[in-house]
């Protein structure tokens, strides 16, 4: 499934850090991390984005596109490695593309590696480090092969069922992406 997302999104504005935390390290974590970046992103004259995030030490130009119009539950994604903090640059070279600068954000992020699945609990900051959401995703590994498209569905909703008790239950996904919730 290369250049593949296949992700649900929750809300996670009434589950608490901790509660994820204490779940999620019940089941057979094989890696874990927390890390933090700022997200910027570019939109052209006709609504596609390319995010460009980053830290210090390193960064990423993603572009993604819907496979359907209903949800962002399954989309073509490309990630270009970049080094370090090159807002400037990228924006430079985004805007010879078309795009322009739309919003920023920055989140932090702790992130599960459990069998095929990457399940993750970010909160979302604006740049003046005001919080504005929290968010789960339950995410096909993209690293991992897949017999099929329907067996990485199968694998994010069997951990959608072990978060239950948080309140992730299907009818709860989110059909909007962080771009389509936070874009100006």
């Amino acid at each position: 499934m290369q250049f593949k997302e296949i992700e649900f999104k929750y809300d996670a504005q009434d589950v608490s850090m901790y509660e994820f935390v204490s779940l999620i390290e019940s089941l057979p974590v094989h890696k874990k991390m927390m890390v933090s970046s700022y997200d910027d992103y570019f939109t052209d004259s006709i609504g596609n984005f390319i995010r460009y995030r980053y830290t210090d030490a390193g960064g990423e130009l993603t572009i993604k596109r819907k496979t359907s119009d209903k949800n962002n539950n399954e989309r073509i994604e490309v990630n270009l490695p970049t080094a370090g903090d090159n807002l400037k640059t990228v924006s430079a070279f985004v805007d010879l593309l078309g795009y322009k600068h739309n919003f920023g954000i920055y989140k932090i992020c702790k992130i599960y590696w459990v069998n095929k699945a990457v399940i993750v609990y970010y909160v979302v900051y604006d740049k003046e480090m005001k919080e504005l959401r929290r968010f789960i995703e339950i995410e096909a590994n993209e690293d991992e092969s897949w017999a099929s498209e329907q067996d990485a569905w199968a694998e994010i909703q069997q951990y959608e069922k072990l978060l239950e008790p948080l309140n992730i239950k299907p009818k709860n996904r989110l059909k909007k992406s962080l771009f389509e919730l936070f874009r100006k």
